[in-house]
């Protein structure tokens, strides 16, 4: 993302977040104001070009907002963010809370929980009653990403209606650290990256 034009109020809040040791976008600095609607309005312009990203909420973070669908979610940088003001993604190791890494693009162990040194979350039974009911968005993402052949992130916004980010922010938030399933994804020919979650038992 070369020469990608941002507002002063942008590259604050992004350079702020790339600061922080966990990448987190809330709070926003001070120096921004207290202008609510206006802070909102950039904020949606950083999630509209994935910017930013949405993932689960932690204990003693702010939350951005509260769906059916997601839960309670909060804003970090992104790849893409990281780029947009200079810094080399892959350099640049942003660390969540809980010692695993911001959902994005470069850095895939993010999704599939394969960090060096993390333990991985226990497999469950996806017949298990704590997964989403039938017909739900959340419950489409999950059918989608069982299929055999997987699923892109295209395709994963097709069957969610979701963008994007959303779809990202799902699969770290609610399958990863909700429901302890293992998003796995891989390079495929004429595809791109397919994600998929993992079966039990699977070699890893």
């Amino acid at each position: 993302m070369a020469n990608i034009k941002l507002t002063d109020a942008q590259r604050v809040i992004l350079s702020a977040a790339a600061a922080r040791q966990s990448g987190l976008v809330l709070p926003l600095p001070k120096s921004l104001g207290d202008n609510r609607g206006t802070l909102g309005v950039i904020l949606k312009s950083l999630l509209r070009r994935e910017l930013v990203i949405e993932r689960s909420i932690m204990p003693a973070e702010e939350l951005w907002r509260d769906t059916a669908e997601l839960g309670r979610t909060t804003l970090v940088i992104s790849t893409e963010g990281l780029k947009a003001i200079g810094i080399d993604p892959i350099e640049h190791v942003v660390h969540e809370t809980d010692g695993t890494l911001p959902v994005d693009e470069a850095r895939e162990t993010a999704i599939t929980g394969r960090l060096g040194g993390s333990v991985e979350p226990p497999k469950v039974d996806l017949a298990d009653s704590s997964l989403p009911k039938p017909g739900t968005k959340l419950a489409s993402l999950i059918a989608a990403l069982r299929r055999p052949e997987g699923a892109t992130i295209t395709e994963l916004m097709e069957a969610t209606g979701w963008q994007a980010h959303s779809v990202r922010g799902a699969m770290s938030g609610n399958l990863k650290k909700k429901l302890n399933l293992e998003v796995t994804s891989e390079i495929v020919e004429s595809r791109g990256r397919v994600y998929g979650i993992a079966t039990e038992g699977a070699d890893e």
